[in-house]
C-alpha cells in the first residue's frame, strides 16, 4: 500500500496502530483507528485507549479517528468525550521524555 504513492493509510481497529506504524515507518502519515465499540465503554477507559492509539502512532503523521466511524445508538456522551479527549491533547506531554525512534518500513 505504501508504494502507491498516497500520503495517508487508514488502518481499522482491526490493526494494530503500533505494529502499523513499525510496518510502515515515519515516512508515510496513518489515520485511525480506536475501535467504535471503545465508545459503549466507561469514559476513563474511552479516555485511555484515545492515548494508547496516539502513543502507539508517534508524535508526528497520525490523524486520529474511529477505525470504522460511530456505530448506531453510541451514547452521544461518549462521542462528544472523544471529541473533548482529542482536542485536549498535548503532544509535547503526551510524548515527554520519550525519544521519537525513526522507523523504517519493514521489507
Amino acid at each position: 500500500m505504501k508504494d502507491t504513492g498516497v500520503d495517508v493509510i487508514g488502518l481499522d481497529w482491526t490493526v494494530d496502530m503500533a505494529d502499523g506504524r513499525r510496518r510502515l515507518g515515519n515516512g508515510i502519515s496513518v489515520q485511525g483507528n480506536v475501535d467504535p465499540a471503545f465508545l459503549f465503554s466507561p469514559l476513563p477507559v474511552l479516555t485511555d485507549e484515545i492515548h494508547r492509539v496516539v502513543k502507539s502512532a508517534g508524535p508526528k503523521g497520525h490523524i486520529l479517528n474511529l477505525g470504522h466511524g460511530v456505530l448506531q445508538k453510541t451514547p452521544e456522551e461518549a462521542v462528544a468525550h472523544f471529541f473533548d479527549v482529542t482536542r485536549s491533547l498535548r503532544y509535547d506531554a503526551l510524548f515527554q521524555g520519550s525519544v521519537a525512534e525513526e522507523l523504517q518500513p519493514v521489507a
